[in-house]
C-alpha cells in the first residue's frame, strides 16, 4: 500500500489570531476536500495551537507544533512540554530546523533528546536535516546530512525526515529534482540500514510552491513538502493541495 503524501504548513512566527482564523477557514471551506492519500498539517506558533486546535476539530486538517523541550515538565523559562502540545491534540512535530538550530542553538544531541520523548508520547516527530551552501558545493553535502541523522536520529519504528537545504529555505532557489531524489534515496537507506527504522517518509523544503510542487513530488520520489512562505497565502496553499 503506498504512503500517503504530507503536506506540512509550518507558519514559523507568521499571522496574528485574527489572520490564522481566517486561513483555517479558508482552507476548510475550499473546494479541496480531503483526499485520502493526503494529510494536511498545520504548525502555527505556539499561542495559536488552542485557538486552531479549536477550529480544526473534526476536519481535514492536522495540527502540529514547531518545537517542543526534551523534559516533560520543569523550571525551563519560554518552553513548552510535549504533554501540553498533546492535550491541544497535536500530531506532529517539527525539531530541528535550521532556524532553531542557527538562532536557538539546537544541537544534534538536544534533538535527538526532543525526539525521542516526542516519540514516547506517541506524536510524529518532523526531523529537519540540510547542508549549508559551501557543502553543496565542493560534493560533501551527503557527508554532513549523513552526520546529522547519525547525532539525532534514535533507533525506532518511524521517522520522518524533511531535507531542507539552508540555501534554499527563503531563496527561490530548489536542488535539481535529481538533487532531491538522491538525498532522499540515501536517507532512507542509512536509516534502514544504520538505524534500523522501516517505516521512513522524507519530505523536501526549501522554496516550494504551485510552480514546482508537481514536479517535485512526481519526479523526485518524496513523500510530501515541508512549506514555509507558500502557506501563509490562502490562495497559493489551496494551489498546492489542489495539484496533488
Amino acid at each position: 500500500m503506498a504512503k500517503n503524501k504530507l503536506i506540512v504548513s509550518n507558519w514559523k512566527m507568521n499571522l496574528n489570531l485574527s489572520d490564522s482564523k481566517k486561513l483555517i477557514n479558508k482552507l476548510i471551506k475550499s473546494t479541496v476536500k480531503k483526499k485520502p492519500y493526503l494529510e494536511n498539517i498545520i504548525c502555527p506558533q505556539f499561542l495559536l495551537i488552542p485557538s486552531i486546535s479549536n477550529l480544526i476539530k473534526g476536519t481535514h486538517l492536522l495540527l502540529g507544533a514547531q518545537n517542543c523541550h526534551f523534559e516533560r515538565k520543569g523550571p525551563f523559562t519560554g518552553e513548552s512540554s510535549i504533554e501540553l502540545l498533546k492535550q491541544f491534540n497535536c500530531k506532529y512535530v517539527i525539531l530541528g530546523h535550521s532556524e532553531r538550530r542557527l538562532f536557538s542553538a539546537d544541537s544534534n544531541l538536544l534533538i535527538k533528546k526532543k525526539i525521542k520523548i516526542v516519540l514516547s508520547e506517541k506524536i510524529k516527530p518532523i526531523v529537519c536535516i540540510g547542508e549549508p551552501l559551501e557543502f553543496r558545493k565542493n560534493k560533501s553535502y551527503l557527508k554532513f546530512l549523513e552526520k546529522q541523522l547519525n547525532e539525532c536520529v534514535p533507533e525506532c519504528n518511524e521517522i520522518i525526515i524533511a531535507y531542507e537545504p539552508i540555501w534554499s529555505i527563503g531563496t527561490g532557489l530548489v536542488p535539481d529534482y535529481e538533487e532531491i531524489y538522491e538525498v532522499q534515496e540515501y536517507v532512507k537507506s542509512f536509516l534502514k540500514n544504520k538505524k534500523s527504522i522501516k517505516n521512513i517518509s522524507v519530505l523536501y523544503g526549501g522554496s516550494v510552491s504551485s510552480n514546482n510542487i508537481k514536479h517535485i513530488i512526481k519526479e523526485s520520489k518524496v513523500d510530501g513538502a515541508l512549506i514555509g512562505g507558500s502557506s501563509l497565502d490562502d490562495k497559493e496553499i489551496i494551489k498546492i493541495i489542489s495539484i496533488l
